[in-house]
């Protein structure tokens, strides 16, 4: 007997813990004060580029493209997944970089008083859309900088 199916899109989850995602992106090391900890820190170092090697830059690399698309979304990290720690919580913008994008790739030097967006203008690396989303962002913002 035919089954009627309903196809449902899925959203983008990494294979990478909540602490390894955090860390990815903002280069921030928040150890939990009780429970288990998965980053790619030791429990008592909080500079993350100690931990920079091999596993790190595997999982930016195999995650990459996941990872941009999220942080220029400008979503809440709580969007990753229902119980996403509070303590991790934080948000990207179309027009800037995570943390692991400026430190695990090789890219031409960002000019004295250069913001992000003009860099990312200097060197075509606008995602698809992404300056789209940036212009609309800015026009959320009044003279003052407030939104």
């Amino acid at each position: 007997m035919p089954t009627k199916r309903t196809r449902r899109g899925h959203a983008w989850r990494p294979a990478l813990s909540q602490w390894q995602i955090s860390e990815l992106l903002t280069g921030k090391l928040k150890y939990p004060v009780h429970g288990v900890y998965d980053g790619y820190g030791d429990g008592e170092g909080y500079d993350l580029r100690a931990f920079l090697g091999e596993r790190m830059n595997h999982d930016w690399q195999q995650h990459r493209d996941g990872l941009l698309r999220f942080w220029i979304s400008g979503r809440w990290s709580s969007d990753l997944a229902p119980l996403w720690s509070p303590w991790l919580f934080f948000r990207g913008a179309p027009g800037t970089r995570p943390w692991a994008w400026w430190e695990l790739e090789d890219g031409p030097p960002v000019g004295d008083d250069e913001s992000e967006a003009e860099y990312l203008t200097r060197v075509g690396l606008w995602l698809p859309g992404e300056r789209e989303l940036f212009d609309r962002a800015g026009e959320c913002i009044g003279e003052d900088g407030a939104a």
